[in-house]
């Protein structure tokens, strides 16, 4: 048959009889001898290394089958007298419900199962054989999954979130478990994949990320979510000649409605205050809940002071409105404190001079706002507005 040249060198992975007839029709099918061995993969998982030389020539047709045949019936005769343990472990792997890949050293697949097929939306036989980045998982390689080389290298298993394109175009979320396999010699051989979904665990994680900032009563952001806006909103100013204003506002009298007519109707009227706070102002504005009966709002870009003036003024018009709650008639006006934030302020002192703004209000007479342009406070006047300029 000759001496072979490198490139005629082939090393092909099947996996079950069915696909071997393939096999052998590529190999009947070649014009020039071939040398190299032809790896089957059994219905049990073993490997039946079926030949080791075959070649066509003149005339040499049918002994290259009968050889081919000879060999698939070694395989099967594998198959049949496999030890139990090798049937179990095989069913294992196709009815796990973790999608499971092995590929060989250059991340060809060889074998998947069912749960694998079924996230790809493709059979089986369509994925053997394939590289395993082209039907979309991440390669092996430390630009997609840091840190892979050097876990495999020392024979420790890599862990860690990854992602598999499914033959649709749609991603899916996955937390990936990939090991070595290696030869007497200690060369890889095959590498395993194993995956978990995690979106559910994910969507879970940020729902409960989402309800850690934001109060469950009003549905508003929280103390903390306050904190984070602010922060940014302040960055951007400093960024943007644009005013940054905050209101802080406190309802007048509320202990007494909860005295008078019940926690239950309080937190009804906490959440007509915010769903009326909410409907003043801009969607681009900020309406929070501190806590108790404080709400904070954080106006960006609200223009010149008379405009943040008037905003504060349709606020403190609009609470001040009766709330008819459970046939309770309740009356609960605000006391508002609204500060425009100066250069090179920071959050502390901002929120220092709203809460000062807003209980010069209260002790003004309450139901008023003050409004704090940054300069020395001075006396409150006024039944409604007052301004300290």
């Amino acid at each position: 048959m000759g001496t072979p040249t490198l490139a005629q060198h082939r090393w092909v992975a099947f996996s079950g009889a069915a696909l071997a007839t393939t096999a052998g029709a590529m190999l009947l099918s070649s014009s020039s001898p071939w040398l190299g061995h032809v790896a089957w993969l059994s219905a049990t998982g073993c490997v039946a290394w079926a030949a080791h030389c075959l070649g066509r020539q003149r005339g040499e047709t049918q002994q290259t089958h009968d050889r081919y045949q000879d060999a698939l019936r070694a395989l099967q005769a594998t198959d049949a007298t496999a030890p139990a343990g090798a049937h179990l472990l095989q069913a294992a792997f196709q009815h796990s419900q973790a999608p499971m890949v092995i590929t060989d050293a250059l991340d060809r697949i060889v074998m998947v199962n069912q749960a694998f097929a079924r996230l790809c939306g493709m059979s089986t036989d369509a994925l053997l054989g394939q590289s395993a980045e082209l039907h979309g998982l991440a390669p092996l390689r430390p630009s997609h999954l840091p840190g892979v080389d050097q876990h495999l290298r020392d024979g420790t298993r890599w862990a860690g979130e990854s992602a598999i394109t499914a033959h649709d175009g749609a991603v899916h979320e996955m937390w990936l478990a990939v090991s070595a396999l290696r030869d007497a010699q200690g060369r890889i051989t095959h590498h395993n994949r194993v995956f978990q979904d995690i979106a559910p665990l994910k969507k879970q994680l940020r729902q409960m990320a989402d309800q850690a900032r934001h109060d469950s009563l009003t549905e508003l952001p929280n103390r903390r979510a306050f904190s984070e806006h602010l922060f940014h909103a302040m960055a951007r100013a400093r960024r943007e000649p644009k005013t940054l204003a905050v209101m802080a506002v406190d309802l007048d009298g509320f202990k007494a409605v909860n005295d008078t007519h019940g926690h239950h109707v309080g937190d009804l009227l906490l959440q007509q205050v915010a769903r009326r706070l909410q409907a003043c102002v801009r969607t681009t504005d900020i309406v929070c809940r501190l806590g108790g009966d404080e709400f904070m709002v954080i106006l960006e870009g609200a223009g010149m002071p008379h405009e943040v003036e008037r905003i504060g003024q349709r606020i403190l018009t609009c609470l001040s409105e009766a709330y008819t709650l459970e046939r309770h008639h309740v009356k609960a006006t605000p006391s508002i404190g609204l500060v425009v934030h100066q250069p090179h302020e920071n959050e502390a002192a901002l929120m220092q001079r709203a809460d000062a703004a807003m209980y010069s209000a209260k002790r003004a007479g309450k139901c008023r706002m003050v409004l704090d342009l940054g300069d020395t406070p001075a006396p409150v006047e006024g039944r409604t507005t007052a301004r300290v300029a």
